[in-house]
């Protein structure tokens, strides 16, 4: 009886045994598997959103609104403005610095003004080509402060005569992003567009 404990598996088990550890081990190299083509496929999925956020609107210019040198029709706007009407533009320019500040939008010219409402009337420096930038809807009650140099805006343009709500009528007008400022108090949309400035 003890010899015939000491013999060896019978083929029948042996096969068990070796079938039981392919078994086993297949579930691991399944898994390893489908870890590598989620990884893959994340990878390719990150790429493919780094890419989409890197692409910048593209740049319209203070000279391409209106056609040069003016005529006896005055102002006339370029194809290139009209085709940006309703786009998403980068526009780059410096802020207006009026006597007080504007609530929610504020003037946004190709070199720098300074405006007296009060002294000046409707006799003010701005020039042919300007633009009137607003906040987010949310916050059109934020007093914006001056900021000076030159900024890069980004946001949507709308091209057309609209008489604003101070009696002044604007050609074109750029929204910022509503995600950029969105949830922002005022101290930090003044720190955002402080952020927007060219360092030289």
């Amino acid at each position: 009886m003890k010899l015939e404990l000491l013999r060896t598996p019978r083929p029948r088990a042996a096969w068990l045994c070796a079938w039981l550890l392919v078994a086993l081990a297949l579930p691991a190299e399944v898994l390893a598997q489908e870890r590598a083509t989620e990884q893959a496929q994340a990878s390719t999925a990150n790429l493919t959103a780094t890419a989409t956020t890197t692409i910048s609107p593209p740049l319209l210019r203070f000279a391409d609104f209106f056609k040069m040198p003016m005529g006896s029709k005055g102002a006339e706007i370029t194809p290139a403005l009209q085709k940006a009407d309703g786009q998403q533009v980068r526009l780059n320019g410096y802020m207006v610095q009026a006597e007080r500040p504007l609530l929610g939008h504020f003037m946004l010219t190709p070199r720098p003004v300074r405006m007296s409402e009060h002294a000046d009337g409707d006799a003010d420096d701005l020039p042919a080509a300007w633009v009137m930038v607003y906040l987010a809807p949310e916050q059109q009650d934020f007093a914006v402060p001056h900021q000076r140099g030159l900024l890069e805006l980004s946001g949507v343009l709308s091209v057309g005569r609209l008489e604003e709500t101070d009696g002044r009528v604007s050609w074109v007008r750029l929204h910022l992003q509503p995600e950029a400022t969105r949830g922002m108090n005022a101290f930090e949309v003044t720190n955002y567009l402080h952020s927007l400035q060219h360092v030289h």
